[in-house]
Protein backbone atom coordinates (compact mmCIF):
# COMPACT_ATOMS: atom_id res chain seq x y z
CA UNK A 1 0.00 0.00 0.00
CA UNK A 2 0.76 3.58 -0.61
CA UNK A 3 0.20 6.71 0.06
CA UNK A 4 1.84 10.36 -0.92
CA UNK A 5 0.92 13.83 1.08
CA UNK A 6 1.53 17.38 -0.43
CA UNK A 7 1.83 20.25 1.82
CA UNK A 8 2.82 24.10 0.76
CA UNK A 9 6.38 23.66 -0.10
CA UNK A 10 8.47 26.03 2.10
CA UNK A 11 11.85 28.16 0.84
CA UNK A 12 14.77 26.24 1.63
CA UNK A 13 16.52 27.87 4.71
CA UNK A 14 19.95 28.09 5.40
CA UNK A 15 21.37 25.06 7.12
CA UNK A 16 23.47 25.85 10.34
CA UNK A 17 26.62 23.39 11.47
CA UNK A 18 28.85 23.25 14.21
CA UNK A 19 31.77 21.25 14.32
CA UNK A 20 29.87 17.48 14.82
CA UNK A 21 29.24 14.37 14.06
CA UNK A 22 25.96 13.79 12.12
CA UNK A 23 24.42 9.75 12.74
CA UNK A 24 21.65 9.24 10.31
CA UNK A 25 20.29 6.59 12.88
CA UNK A 26 21.54 2.97 13.26
CA UNK A 27 19.57 1.13 10.47
CA UNK A 28 19.90 -2.77 10.43
CA UNK A 29 21.55 -4.53 7.31
CA UNK A 30 18.14 -5.25 5.72
CA UNK A 31 17.20 -1.56 6.09
CA UNK A 32 20.35 -0.30 4.54
CA UNK A 33 19.97 -2.77 1.42
CA UNK A 34 17.00 -1.91 1.02
CA UNK A 35 17.84 2.10 0.91
CA UNK A 36 20.56 0.99 -1.78
CA UNK A 37 18.48 -0.88 -3.83
CA UNK A 38 16.03 2.10 -3.89
CA UNK A 39 18.91 4.42 -4.50
CA UNK A 40 20.02 2.09 -7.60
CA UNK A 41 17.04 2.50 -9.20
CA UNK A 42 16.73 6.32 -8.69
CA UNK A 43 20.50 6.51 -10.28
CA UNK A 44 19.79 4.15 -13.57
CA UNK A 45 15.42 3.48 -14.12
CA UNK A 46 16.18 1.69 -16.77
CA UNK A 47 18.77 -0.97 -15.65
CA UNK A 48 16.35 -1.11 -12.45
CA UNK A 49 13.87 -2.31 -14.74
CA UNK A 50 15.43 -4.70 -16.79
CA UNK A 51 16.34 -6.09 -13.20
CA UNK A 52 13.00 -6.54 -11.68
CA UNK A 53 11.87 -8.08 -14.99
CA UNK A 54 14.23 -10.62 -15.80
CA UNK A 55 14.86 -11.64 -12.02
CA UNK A 56 15.05 -15.25 -11.58
CA UNK A 57 13.80 -15.24 -7.97
CA UNK A 58 11.08 -17.94 -7.60
CA UNK A 59 8.57 -16.04 -5.43
CA UNK A 60 8.80 -12.81 -7.27
CA UNK A 61 7.94 -15.09 -10.62
CA UNK A 62 5.14 -16.34 -8.75
CA UNK A 63 3.81 -12.82 -7.84
CA UNK A 64 4.56 -11.79 -11.46
CA UNK A 65 2.65 -14.48 -12.51
CA UNK A 66 -0.16 -14.55 -9.80
CA UNK A 67 -0.72 -10.70 -10.90
CA UNK A 68 -0.58 -10.59 -14.78
CA UNK A 69 2.82 -8.20 -14.32
CA UNK A 70 3.43 -7.19 -18.51
CA UNK A 71 6.93 -7.53 -18.43
CA UNK A 72 7.80 -5.59 -21.48
CA UNK A 73 5.62 -3.29 -20.53
CA UNK A 74 7.08 -2.36 -16.94
CA UNK A 75 10.96 -2.29 -18.66
CA UNK A 76 9.38 0.36 -21.20
CA UNK A 77 8.07 2.24 -18.42
CA UNK A 78 11.21 2.08 -16.24
CA UNK A 79 12.98 3.79 -19.80
CA UNK A 80 10.90 6.48 -19.25
CA UNK A 81 11.58 7.64 -16.03
CA UNK A 82 14.43 10.08 -15.43
CA UNK A 83 17.44 9.86 -12.82
CA UNK A 84 16.86 10.93 -9.17
CA UNK A 85 19.03 11.67 -6.39
CA UNK A 86 19.75 9.38 -3.86
CA UNK A 87 17.42 9.24 -0.70
CA UNK A 88 19.49 9.54 2.76
CA UNK A 89 18.59 7.90 6.01
CA UNK A 90 17.20 10.46 8.68
CA UNK A 91 16.70 9.04 11.97
CA UNK A 92 13.68 10.26 13.14
CA UNK A 93 12.08 8.41 9.71
CA UNK A 94 13.77 5.49 10.63
CA UNK A 95 12.19 5.43 14.44
CA UNK A 96 8.64 6.21 12.51
CA UNK A 97 9.47 3.40 9.80
CA UNK A 98 10.10 0.72 12.37
CA UNK A 99 7.40 1.83 15.22
CA UNK A 100 5.22 1.28 12.31
CA UNK A 101 6.64 -2.05 10.96
CA UNK A 102 6.38 -3.60 14.84
CA UNK A 103 2.31 -1.94 14.58
CA UNK A 104 1.67 -4.08 11.81
CA UNK A 105 3.14 -7.00 13.99
CA UNK A 106 1.72 -6.54 17.25
CA UNK A 107 -1.72 -6.37 15.21
CA UNK A 108 -1.22 -8.58 12.56
CA UNK A 109 -2.60 -5.91 9.65
CA UNK A 110 -1.20 -4.08 6.90
CA UNK A 111 -2.30 -0.01 6.18
CA UNK A 112 -1.01 3.57 6.94
CA UNK A 113 -3.41 4.23 10.13
CA UNK A 114 -2.02 2.78 13.43
CA UNK A 115 -3.52 0.32 15.03
CA UNK A 116 -4.96 3.65 17.85
CA UNK A 117 -5.92 5.17 14.57
CA UNK A 118 -2.94 7.94 14.13
CA UNK A 119 -2.18 9.28 10.56
CA UNK A 120 1.06 9.58 8.96
CA UNK A 121 1.12 13.15 9.55
CA UNK A 122 0.68 11.86 13.43
CA UNK A 123 3.44 9.42 13.48
CA UNK A 124 5.98 11.68 12.21
CA UNK A 125 4.58 14.49 14.56
CA UNK A 126 5.45 11.99 17.59
CA UNK A 127 9.00 11.73 16.31
CA UNK A 128 9.46 15.08 15.85
CA UNK A 129 10.01 14.85 12.19
CA UNK A 130 8.23 18.14 9.95
CA UNK A 131 8.58 17.58 6.47
CA UNK A 132 8.67 20.81 3.73
CA UNK A 133 6.62 19.15 1.30
CA UNK A 134 5.72 16.10 -0.05
CA UNK A 135 6.24 13.20 2.41
CA UNK A 136 5.10 9.45 1.64
CA UNK A 137 5.08 6.19 2.85
CA UNK A 138 5.05 2.33 1.35
CA UNK A 139 4.07 -0.83 3.59
CA UNK A 140 4.70 -4.39 2.22
CA UNK A 141 3.66 -6.16 5.30
CA UNK A 142 3.06 -9.91 3.15
CA UNK A 143 7.06 -9.45 1.55
CA UNK A 144 9.46 -12.73 1.74
CA UNK A 145 12.66 -10.81 1.64
CA UNK A 146 14.04 -7.32 1.03
CA UNK A 147 14.26 -8.18 -2.68
CA UNK A 148 10.74 -9.23 -2.69
CA UNK A 149 9.89 -6.65 -1.16
CA UNK A 150 11.30 -4.34 -3.41
CA UNK A 151 10.12 -5.68 -6.28
CA UNK A 152 6.65 -5.90 -4.88
CA UNK A 153 6.67 -1.90 -4.24
CA UNK A 154 8.89 -0.88 -7.08
CA UNK A 155 6.69 -3.49 -9.68
CA UNK A 156 3.46 -2.26 -8.17
CA UNK A 157 1.86 -5.60 -8.76
CA UNK A 158 -1.72 -5.57 -7.51
CA UNK A 159 -4.33 -4.58 -9.82
CA UNK A 160 -5.48 -1.47 -8.43
CA UNK A 161 -1.62 -0.79 -7.51
CA UNK A 162 -0.95 -1.60 -11.46
CA UNK A 163 -3.02 2.10 -11.92
CA UNK A 164 -2.00 3.85 -9.55
CA UNK A 165 1.80 3.17 -9.29
CA UNK A 166 1.41 4.93 -5.80
CA UNK A 167 4.44 2.94 -4.58
CA UNK A 168 6.53 3.52 -7.54
CA UNK A 169 5.93 7.28 -7.78
CA UNK A 170 7.13 7.47 -3.67
CA UNK A 171 10.40 5.53 -4.78
CA UNK A 172 11.20 7.07 -8.02
CA UNK A 173 9.51 10.01 -7.74
CA UNK A 174 7.98 9.67 -11.57
CA UNK A 175 6.08 12.93 -10.66
CA UNK A 176 6.79 16.22 -10.02
CA UNK A 177 7.93 16.34 -6.41
CA UNK A 178 11.45 15.17 -5.06
CA UNK A 179 11.70 13.28 -1.61
CA UNK A 180 15.45 13.75 -0.08
CA UNK A 181 15.48 11.53 3.31
CA UNK A 182 13.87 8.81 4.11
CA UNK A 183 13.40 5.75 6.94
CA UNK A 184 12.73 2.17 6.74
CA UNK A 185 11.72 -0.34 9.09
CA UNK A 186 12.29 -4.28 8.28
CA UNK A 187 10.65 -6.71 10.83
CA UNK A 188 11.38 -10.14 10.11
CA UNK A 189 8.74 -12.30 12.47
CA UNK A 190 9.30 -15.93 10.34
CA UNK A 191 5.51 -15.74 10.03
CA UNK A 192 3.70 -15.42 6.87
CA UNK A 193 0.53 -15.39 4.45
CA UNK A 194 0.30 -19.46 5.70
CA UNK A 195 0.23 -18.60 8.78
CA UNK A 196 -2.57 -15.86 9.14
CA UNK A 197 -0.37 -13.24 9.62
CA UNK A 198 1.61 -10.31 8.30
CA UNK A 199 5.31 -11.43 7.69
CA UNK A 200 7.95 -13.11 6.94
CA UNK A 201 9.07 -9.54 5.94
CA UNK A 202 6.87 -6.51 7.61
CA UNK A 203 8.38 -3.81 5.80
CA UNK A 204 7.68 0.47 6.13
CA UNK A 205 9.26 3.24 4.18
CA UNK A 206 8.21 6.50 5.70
CA UNK A 207 9.64 9.19 2.90
CA UNK A 208 10.03 13.02 3.70
CA UNK A 209 11.19 16.45 2.03
CA UNK A 210 13.76 19.03 4.06
CA UNK A 211 15.92 22.00 2.87
CA UNK A 212 18.89 19.96 4.37
CA UNK A 213 20.73 17.89 1.55
CA UNK A 214 23.45 15.27 2.17
CA UNK A 215 26.87 13.36 1.19
CA UNK A 216 25.27 9.95 1.77
CA UNK A 217 26.59 6.34 0.93
CA UNK A 218 27.78 2.97 2.35
CA UNK A 219 31.13 1.36 3.29
CA UNK A 220 30.90 -2.65 2.13
CA UNK A 221 33.95 -4.64 1.88
CA UNK A 222 32.36 -6.35 -1.42
CA UNK A 223 32.93 -10.21 -0.69
CA UNK A 224 31.36 -11.85 -3.30
CA UNK A 225 32.60 -9.55 -5.71
CA UNK A 226 29.25 -8.74 -7.70
CA UNK A 227 29.69 -4.42 -7.17
CA UNK A 228 26.84 -4.40 -4.68
CA UNK A 229 26.10 -3.76 -0.82
CA UNK A 230 25.20 -7.45 0.37
CA UNK A 231 23.88 -8.45 4.20
CA UNK A 232 26.88 -8.77 6.43
CA UNK A 233 29.30 -6.69 3.98
CA UNK A 234 28.95 -3.53 5.69
CA UNK A 235 31.85 -1.34 7.90
CA UNK A 236 30.90 -0.06 11.04
CA UNK A 237 32.98 2.61 12.48
CA UNK A 238 34.41 4.05 9.50
CA UNK A 239 35.14 7.97 9.75
CA UNK A 240 33.81 9.95 6.72
CA UNK A 241 35.24 12.96 6.70
CA UNK A 242 34.87 16.16 3.33
CA UNK A 243 37.59 18.44 3.09
CA UNK A 244 35.51 21.17 4.11
CA UNK A 245 31.83 21.71 5.59
CA UNK A 246 31.71 21.50 9.64
CA UNK A 247 30.17 17.95 9.63
CA UNK A 248 31.47 14.35 9.66
CA UNK A 249 29.99 11.13 10.06
CA UNK A 250 31.11 7.54 11.45
CA UNK A 251 29.18 4.64 9.32
CA UNK A 252 26.55 2.69 11.58
CA UNK A 253 26.37 -0.68 12.34
CA UNK A 254 25.29 -1.71 8.52
CA UNK A 255 27.78 0.34 6.83
CA UNK A 256 25.77 3.54 5.89
CA UNK A 257 26.42 7.18 6.48
CA UNK A 258 25.05 10.60 5.78
CA UNK A 259 26.71 13.71 5.87
CA UNK A 260 24.55 17.46 6.10
CA UNK A 261 25.98 19.84 3.11
CA UNK A 262 25.03 23.06 1.70
CA UNK A 263 28.90 24.31 -0.33
CA UNK A 264 28.44 23.46 -3.87
CA UNK A 265 31.56 22.42 -5.78
CA UNK A 266 34.10 19.30 -5.69
CA UNK A 267 34.68 18.02 -2.30
CA UNK A 268 37.51 15.58 -1.18
CA UNK A 269 36.01 13.26 1.53
CA UNK A 270 38.30 10.35 3.25
CA UNK A 271 37.52 7.37 4.77
CA UNK A 272 39.98 5.90 7.40
CA UNK A 273 39.33 4.19 10.74
CA UNK A 274 37.25 1.23 10.96
CA UNK A 275 39.24 -1.52 10.56
CA UNK A 276 40.36 0.16 7.33
CA UNK A 277 44.23 -0.79 6.33
CA UNK A 278 44.84 2.62 5.60
CA UNK A 279 42.73 5.52 4.19
CA UNK A 280 40.67 6.02 1.22
CA UNK A 281 40.13 9.67 -0.39
CA UNK A 282 37.06 10.13 -3.44
CA UNK A 283 36.45 13.51 -4.59
CA UNK A 284 32.41 14.19 -5.61
CA UNK A 285 30.67 17.12 -6.88
CA UNK A 286 28.11 18.51 -4.98
CA UNK A 287 25.42 20.65 -6.73
CA UNK A 288 23.22 21.24 -4.11
CA UNK A 289 21.04 17.98 -4.39
CA UNK A 290 21.69 14.89 -2.62
CA UNK A 291 24.89 12.84 -3.86
CA UNK A 292 26.22 9.64 -3.31
CA UNK A 293 29.36 8.17 -2.21
CA UNK A 294 30.27 4.38 -2.14
CA UNK A 295 33.70 3.57 -0.59
CA UNK A 296 34.75 -0.16 -1.18
CA UNK A 297 37.93 -0.44 0.34
CA UNK A 298 40.14 -2.93 -2.20
CA UNK A 299 40.49 -6.21 -0.46
CA UNK A 300 42.97 -6.84 1.84
CA UNK A 301 43.65 -8.68 4.94
CA UNK A 302 42.11 -7.45 8.00
CA UNK A 303 44.66 -4.73 10.33
CA UNK A 304 45.90 -4.67 13.83
CA UNK A 305 43.18 -5.67 16.52
CA UNK A 306 43.01 -3.68 19.92
CA UNK A 307 43.09 -5.89 22.60
CA UNK A 308 40.60 -4.93 25.42
CA UNK A 309 39.88 -7.30 28.74
CA UNK A 310 41.88 -8.33 30.43
CA UNK A 311 43.87 -5.35 30.96
CA UNK A 312 47.24 -5.32 30.15
CA UNK A 313 49.14 -6.19 33.60
CA UNK A 314 45.98 -7.49 34.96
CA UNK A 315 46.91 -9.64 38.23
CA UNK A 316 44.87 -12.38 40.36
CA UNK A 317 43.14 -13.55 37.45
CA UNK A 318 41.23 -16.94 37.45
CA UNK A 319 42.65 -20.24 35.48
CA UNK A 320 39.89 -19.70 33.83
CA UNK A 321 40.25 -16.45 31.55
CA UNK A 322 37.92 -14.65 29.54
CA UNK A 323 39.55 -12.65 26.47
CA UNK A 324 37.92 -9.63 24.59
CA UNK A 325 39.03 -7.50 21.77
CA UNK A 326 37.60 -4.51 19.39
CA UNK A 327 36.41 -6.22 16.91
CA UNK A 328 37.03 -5.29 12.76
CA UNK A 329 35.03 -4.87 9.87
CA UNK A 330 37.62 -6.93 7.65
CA UNK A 331 38.03 -9.73 9.63
CA UNK A 332 35.70 -12.64 9.60
CA UNK A 333 36.95 -14.62 12.43
CA UNK A 334 39.74 -14.07 14.65
CA UNK A 335 42.49 -16.36 15.93
CA UNK A 336 44.30 -15.91 19.40
CA UNK A 337 47.01 -17.32 21.55
CA UNK A 338 48.03 -17.68 25.27
CA UNK A 339 52.10 -18.40 26.19
CA UNK A 340 54.33 -18.58 28.34
CA UNK A 341 56.61 -16.56 26.84
CA UNK A 342 56.36 -13.13 24.56
CA UNK A 343 57.81 -15.14 21.78
CA UNK A 344 55.55 -17.62 21.55
CA UNK A 345 57.50 -20.17 20.13
CA UNK A 346 54.85 -23.71 19.82
CA UNK A 347 55.99 -25.07 23.09
CA UNK A 348 55.04 -21.86 24.89
CA UNK A 349 51.87 -21.64 23.71
CA UNK A 350 49.26 -23.06 26.61
CA UNK A 351 46.28 -22.58 24.34
CA UNK A 352 44.79 -21.00 21.38
CA UNK A 353 41.83 -21.07 19.41
CA UNK A 354 39.31 -19.09 16.79
CA UNK A 355 36.59 -16.74 17.67
CA UNK A 356 33.61 -15.35 14.86
CA UNK A 357 33.25 -12.13 17.33
CA UNK A 358 35.65 -10.31 19.65
CA UNK A 359 35.68 -12.89 23.12
CA UNK A 360 36.36 -15.83 23.81
CA UNK A 361 37.47 -18.00 27.02
CA UNK A 362 40.16 -20.54 27.95
CA UNK A 363 41.91 -22.08 30.46
CA UNK A 364 45.24 -21.90 31.30
CA UNK A 365 46.97 -24.29 33.42
CA UNK A 366 48.95 -22.99 36.82
CA UNK A 367 48.22 -20.12 39.47
CA UNK A 368 50.59 -17.42 40.43
CA UNK A 369 51.82 -17.28 36.32
CA UNK A 370 52.37 -14.26 34.26
CA UNK A 371 51.22 -15.13 30.22
CA UNK A 372 51.10 -13.65 27.03
CA UNK A 373 48.41 -13.24 24.72
CA UNK A 374 47.74 -11.62 21.15
CA UNK A 375 44.52 -11.77 18.44
CA UNK A 376 44.44 -11.10 14.84
CA UNK A 377 41.97 -11.10 12.54
CA UNK A 378 41.22 -13.62 9.58
CA UNK A 379 39.40 -13.20 6.27
CA UNK A 380 39.38 -14.76 2.73
CA UNK A 381 42.39 -13.00 1.95
CA UNK A 382 44.73 -14.15 4.61
CA UNK A 383 45.63 -13.43 8.40
CA UNK A 384 46.22 -9.97 9.43
CA UNK A 385 48.93 -8.42 11.38
CA UNK A 386 49.17 -9.91 14.88
CA UNK A 387 48.15 -7.01 17.42
CA UNK A 388 50.47 -5.86 20.89
CA UNK A 389 51.16 -8.33 22.87
CA UNK A 390 49.12 -7.83 26.30
CA UNK A 391 50.48 -9.80 29.96
CA UNK A 392 47.80 -10.93 33.01
CA UNK A 393 48.93 -12.78 35.60
CA UNK A 394 46.78 -15.64 37.44
CA UNK A 395 46.36 -15.75 41.06
CA UNK A 396 45.61 -18.25 43.59
CA UNK A 397 47.40 -20.84 45.74
CA UNK A 398 48.35 -24.21 46.48
CA UNK A 399 46.85 -26.21 49.16
CA UNK A 400 48.89 -26.43 52.99
CA UNK A 401 50.20 -29.44 53.87
CA UNK A 402 48.16 -32.46 55.73
CA UNK A 403 48.31 -35.12 58.04
CA UNK A 404 47.15 -38.45 58.17
CA UNK A 405 45.35 -39.30 61.09
CA UNK A 406 44.15 -42.78 61.11
CA UNK A 407 45.19 -46.03 60.30
CA UNK A 408 47.98 -46.45 61.80
CA UNK A 409 49.38 -49.25 63.60
CA UNK A 410 47.84 -52.84 63.14
CA UNK A 411 44.60 -53.29 61.98
CA UNK A 412 42.68 -56.63 62.34
CA UNK A 413 40.08 -56.53 59.51
CA UNK A 414 37.52 -58.57 58.52
CA UNK A 415 37.61 -58.73 54.28
CA UNK A 416 34.32 -57.86 53.85
CA UNK A 417 34.63 -54.71 55.96
CA UNK A 418 35.51 -50.95 54.62
CA UNK A 419 38.60 -49.43 56.45
CA UNK A 420 38.50 -45.38 57.19
CA UNK A 421 41.86 -43.27 56.08
CA UNK A 422 41.22 -40.38 57.99
CA UNK A 423 43.44 -37.07 57.36
CA UNK A 424 43.38 -32.93 58.68
CA UNK A 425 42.36 -30.00 56.57
CA UNK A 426 44.55 -28.67 53.91
CA UNK A 427 43.97 -24.83 53.19
CA UNK A 428 42.58 -23.96 50.20
CA UNK A 429 42.18 -27.37 49.23
CA UNK A 430 38.99 -28.67 47.08
CA UNK A 431 39.81 -32.05 46.62
CA UNK A 432 43.04 -34.81 48.25
CA UNK A 433 44.58 -37.28 46.97
CA UNK A 434 44.82 -40.46 48.83
CA UNK A 435 47.24 -43.62 48.51
CA UNK A 436 48.59 -46.82 50.13
CA UNK A 437 51.98 -47.60 49.12
CA UNK A 438 53.31 -51.37 50.33
CA UNK A 439 56.48 -51.62 52.41
CA UNK A 440 58.43 -53.50 50.54
CA UNK A 441 60.52 -51.77 47.58
CA UNK A 442 59.90 -50.52 45.16
CA UNK A 443 56.94 -49.70 46.92
CA UNK A 444 55.01 -49.80 44.55
CA UNK A 445 51.25 -48.18 44.70
CA UNK A 446 48.57 -50.47 45.92
CA UNK A 447 45.74 -48.34 45.78
CA UNK A 448 44.86 -44.44 44.80
CA UNK A 449 41.79 -41.97 44.70
CA UNK A 450 42.95 -39.15 43.06
CA UNK A 451 39.82 -37.17 43.68
CA UNK A 452 38.34 -37.58 47.40
CA UNK A 453 35.92 -35.49 48.66
CA UNK A 454 35.95 -34.38 52.38
CA UNK A 455 38.34 -35.25 55.09
CA UNK A 456 37.54 -38.82 55.03
CA UNK A 457 38.09 -41.79 52.34
CA UNK A 458 36.28 -45.62 53.23
CA UNK A 459 38.29 -48.27 51.06
CA UNK A 460 37.99 -51.70 50.61
CA UNK A 461 39.83 -54.11 52.52
CA UNK A 462 39.83 -56.19 49.38
CA UNK A 463 40.98 -53.08 47.14
CA UNK A 464 44.22 -53.16 49.66
CA UNK A 465 44.82 -57.22 50.98
CA UNK A 466 46.42 -58.17 53.53
CA UNK A 467 50.54 -57.10 54.75
CA UNK A 468 52.55 -53.82 55.91
CA UNK A 469 51.53 -50.47 54.25
CA UNK A 470 51.92 -47.10 54.66
CA UNK A 471 49.68 -44.07 53.03
CA UNK A 472 49.55 -40.09 52.45
CA UNK A 473 47.32 -37.61 51.27
CA UNK A 474 47.99 -34.19 49.92
CA UNK A 475 45.21 -31.59 48.98
CA UNK A 476 44.64 -30.55 45.31
CA UNK A 477 42.55 -27.09 43.97
CA UNK A 478 42.81 -25.41 40.49
CA UNK A 479 46.31 -24.43 41.13
CA UNK A 480 47.64 -28.22 41.53
CA UNK A 481 48.70 -30.37 44.12
CA UNK A 482 50.17 -29.51 47.68
CA UNK A 483 52.77 -32.21 49.11
CA UNK A 484 52.43 -35.21 50.01
CA UNK A 485 51.99 -35.95 53.84
CA UNK A 486 54.28 -37.60 55.83
CA UNK A 487 53.60 -41.47 55.51
CA UNK A 488 51.60 -43.48 57.59
CA UNK A 489 52.70 -47.29 58.60
CA UNK A 490 49.93 -49.60 59.51
CA UNK A 491 49.48 -53.59 58.86
CA UNK A 492 46.95 -55.26 58.05
CA UNK A 493 45.38 -58.55 59.41
CA UNK A 494 42.77 -59.97 57.98
CA UNK A 495 40.95 -62.18 60.57
CA UNK A 496 38.11 -63.99 58.08
CA UNK A 497 40.03 -65.35 55.19
CA UNK A 498 38.09 -68.67 54.51
CA UNK A 499 41.13 -71.38 54.23
CA UNK A 500 39.06 -74.43 52.79
CA UNK A 501 35.28 -75.27 52.87
CA UNK A 502 33.88 -78.07 51.55
CA UNK A 503 30.02 -78.22 50.33
CA UNK A 504 27.93 -76.61 52.41
CA UNK A 505 29.95 -76.45 55.16
CA UNK A 506 30.72 -72.88 56.71
CA UNK A 507 32.03 -71.48 60.05
CA UNK A 508 32.26 -67.72 61.35
CA UNK A 509 32.74 -66.40 64.41
CA UNK A 510 31.21 -63.52 66.61
CA UNK A 511 32.29 -61.02 68.47
CA UNK A 512 35.60 -61.14 66.54
CA UNK A 513 38.19 -60.49 67.20
CA UNK A 514 38.06 -63.29 69.77
CA UNK A 515 37.05 -62.61 73.18
CA UNK A 516 36.42 -65.16 76.25
CA UNK A 517 32.11 -64.81 75.22
CA UNK A 518 32.76 -65.43 71.39
CA UNK A 519 30.51 -68.01 69.93
CA UNK A 520 31.31 -70.27 66.85
CA UNK A 521 28.68 -70.98 64.48
CA UNK A 522 29.51 -74.19 62.41
CA UNK A 523 27.17 -74.08 59.46
CA UNK A 524 26.71 -78.36 57.99
CA UNK A 525 24.86 -79.92 55.15
CA UNK A 526 23.78 -82.84 57.30
CA UNK A 527 24.06 -84.28 60.94
CA UNK A 528 27.31 -85.34 61.50
CA UNK A 529 29.98 -85.81 64.20
CA UNK A 530 32.33 -83.19 63.79
CA UNK A 531 35.66 -82.21 65.93
CA UNK A 532 36.96 -78.31 66.29
CA UNK A 533 40.67 -77.89 66.68
CA UNK A 534 42.49 -74.37 67.38
CA UNK A 535 46.30 -73.91 66.64
CA UNK A 536 48.30 -71.14 66.33
CA UNK A 537 50.59 -69.59 63.88
CA UNK A 538 54.08 -72.11 65.26
CA UNK A 539 51.64 -75.26 64.28
CA UNK A 540 50.99 -76.19 68.24
CA UNK A 541 47.16 -76.98 68.22
CA UNK A 542 44.62 -77.94 71.02
CA UNK A 543 41.42 -79.63 70.49
CA UNK A 544 38.61 -77.95 71.82
CA UNK A 545 35.66 -80.45 71.45
CA UNK A 546 34.07 -83.05 69.77
CA UNK A 547 30.34 -82.42 68.82
CA UNK A 548 27.51 -83.95 67.36
CA UNK A 549 25.59 -81.32 65.35
CA UNK A 550 22.46 -81.45 63.22
CA UNK A 551 21.95 -79.75 59.52
CA UNK A 552 21.88 -76.20 59.57
CA UNK A 553 23.77 -73.55 61.85
CA UNK A 554 24.96 -74.97 65.18
CA UNK A 555 26.83 -72.61 68.10
CA UNK A 556 29.49 -73.25 69.55
CA UNK A 557 30.97 -72.02 72.74
CA UNK A 558 35.14 -71.57 72.32
CA UNK A 559 36.52 -73.08 75.43
CA UNK A 560 37.55 -70.59 77.94
CA UNK A 561 40.21 -72.77 79.88
CA UNK A 562 41.91 -73.11 76.52
CA UNK A 563 45.86 -71.18 76.37
CA UNK A 564 44.43 -68.55 74.39
CA UNK A 565 47.21 -65.26 74.40
CA UNK A 566 46.53 -62.36 72.36
CA UNK A 567 47.32 -63.50 68.52
CA UNK A 568 46.67 -65.08 65.55
CA UNK A 569 44.87 -68.43 64.97
CA UNK A 570 43.74 -70.86 62.74
CA UNK A 571 40.21 -72.50 63.61
CA UNK A 572 39.57 -76.28 62.08
CA UNK A 573 36.28 -78.45 61.69
CA UNK A 574 36.93 -82.16 60.93
CA UNK A 575 34.16 -84.60 59.94
CA UNK A 576 35.79 -88.38 60.25
CA UNK A 577 39.55 -86.98 60.21
CA UNK A 578 38.68 -84.69 57.06
CA UNK A 579 38.91 -80.66 57.54
CA UNK A 580 35.73 -79.78 56.24
CA UNK A 581 36.38 -75.84 57.35
CA UNK A 582 39.11 -73.82 57.97
CA UNK A 583 39.33 -69.72 59.16
CA UNK A 584 41.68 -67.66 61.05
CA UNK A 585 40.53 -65.30 63.88
CA UNK A 586 42.34 -62.73 66.00
CA UNK A 587 42.80 -63.23 69.49
CA UNK A 588 42.82 -59.87 71.57
CA UNK A 589 43.46 -59.43 74.98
Amino acid sequence: MAKTFVLFLLAYSAISLTAQQYSHGDPSNEEQLMLEMINRARANPTEEGIRLMDTDDPRVLSAYSFFNINKAATKQAFTTYAQKPPLAFHPSLITAAKGHSADMDANNFQGHNSSNGDDLGKRYSAVGYASQGTYGENVAAYSESVWHGHCGLNVDWGAQNQIDLGHRTNIMNIKGYLFTEIGIGILINDQGLQSGHVGPYVITQDFGFRSVRYITGVVYRDKNSNGFYDIGEGLAGVKIQPSRGSAFAVTSTSGGYAIPFSTPGSVSVTASEGGLAAPVVKSVDFNGDNVKLDFIPALSTPGAITLSAPANGAVAQPLTIALSWIVTPLADSYEWQIATTQTFTPASIVASGTSANGTASASVGKCNTKYYWRVRGVNGIGNGTWSSINTFTTGGKLPTSTTGTSPKGEQFVDSKEMIKFVWTASNDATSYHVRIKNTTAPFAVVYEDTACIGLSKEIPISSIGSGSFMWECRGKNTCGSGGWSTPVAFYLTITDVIESVENGWGMSVAPHPVSDNSVVVVTSPSDATITMTISDLTGASHVIGTYNITAGATSLPLSSAMPMASGVYVLRVEQSGVVVSRIRLVVSR
